[in-house]
């Protein structure tokens, strides 16, 4: 389904609140069909608990699908840059902006998704989301991202969208990423996925 690209931000929060529920009710479906099998088997599913591990002990298992993704590969080499001077000037700023998206829209061109249209070039985050959510490129929040996803989060939990990170992995529950503007820092960082401060995801199709 494609939307057109002079919706307002309200009928783009509608569409987005439509998905969480249509996630949600595909959710509850999938919990009560387990919870059937579970009953009739007798078994019992063992929960895995991350506890207190590292990060780095958490990466490591599932390091391969960093390896494999173009944007993982492009935020990754990025990591420890400080103040995005960088990116925000590759960007076309003259001074110092909120760089999280100006770093995200980097990597896509490294990889080649700006010329080819496949990804959007923007500053401001709610752009970037919107860019996604209008081409029907959209995990809603509950859904389980890919490696090479955009991120999005909404701070406040207001329906904004505040900051925007790269998909690493996902495992045991938890979405990792590389983040840039974080704490003024190109970094990796890792959230449960079910997180409420998450927005969604944007989904880059390189294969078109």
């Amino acid at each position: 389904m494609m939307y057109t690209m002079n919706m307002t931000d309200e009928e783009i929060r509608r569409i987005l609140r439509k998905k969480r529920e249509q996630q949600l009710l595909k959710r509850r479906l999938i919990a009560i069909t387990v919870a059937a099998v579970i009953a009739v088997g007798g078994g019992l599913l063992a929960g895995r608990a991350i506890g207190n591990k590292l990060y780095n002990d958490e990466i490591s298992k599932i390091v391969t699908v960093a390896e494999d993704n173009a944007m993982v590969k492009a935020g990754m080499s990025q990591l420890g840059n400080k103040g995005g001077r960088k990116f925000w000037s590759w960007f076309g700023f003259e001074n110092r902006e909120d760089w999280c998206a100006c770093f995200v829209s980097w990597c896509e061109d490294q990889c080649g998704y700006l010329e080819k249209g496949l990804a959007p070039k923007f500053a401001i985050v709610s752009d970037g989301a919107d860019w996604f959510v209008l081409r029907d490129q959209w995990r809603p929040v509950g859904d389980t991202p890919q490696a090479g996803d955009l991120i999005f989060f909404d701070w406040d939990q207001d329906g904004g969208r505040d900051h925007v990170g790269i998909v690493t992995a996902v495992a045991n529950d938890k979405v990792f990423t590389v983040e840039g503007n974080s704490s003024d820092l190109c970094r990796q960082k890792r959230y449960d996925l079910d997180d409420p401060i998450i927005y969604g995801y944007g989904i880059i199709k390189p294969q078109q």
